[in-house]
């Protein structure tokens, strides 16, 4: 959301159909099916002169496939934790990052949600004791959208 408000194109890459109907009610320009669809014939169909940037947020083949979509300079970004990492590829920069923490980053994310009216989807909120449970729905994979814990 942050890139097109920005003015950029997306290529959403999603797993599911499901995965692929939300990031595009996000706002991604087009969106694909990374498990079942050619990543880099879609990606090349979208930008035949390659993709400027990936944020990733799996590793594993389909990472591969969208650094595989990149053009010559271009970077890709990855939080830490994901496996298997990326491998340096000449021409690329591929950097991953841990999230800033912070009252100064929560302010700031704050005012770009209020400001860009940004869509947070909610997947499921559970009470702070039931906090094994969200872990659980993290574990079992496919989420579409937030895990909240509520603290009152």
């Amino acid at each position: 959301q942050f890139a097109k408000l920005r003015g950029a194109r997306v290529l959403g890459v999603a797993s599911g159909s499901d995965g692929v109907d939300f990031v595009r009610r996000l706002g991604a320009s087009e969106a694909i099916d990374g498990k079942r669809d050619d990543i880099v014939a879609a990606a090349r169909e979208f930008a035949p002169n390659g993709i400027d940037a990936v944020l990733a947020f799996v590793g594993g083949k389909e990472l591969t496939r969208c650094l595989d979509a990149l053009r010559k300079g271009g970077r890709a970004a990855y939080p830490n934790g994901i496996e298997p990492e990326p491998r340096k590829r000449k021409g690329i920069r591929i950097k991953s990052y841990d999230a800033a923490t912070g009252v100064r980053e929560f302010e700031r994310l704050g005012r770009a949600i209020e400001e860009s009216r940004l869509d947070i989807p909610i997947a499921s909120a559970f009470k702070l004791e039931d906090a094994a449970d969200a872990h659980r729905l993290l574990e079992k994979g496919h989420v579409l959208g937030k895990v909240v814990l509520r603290a009152r």
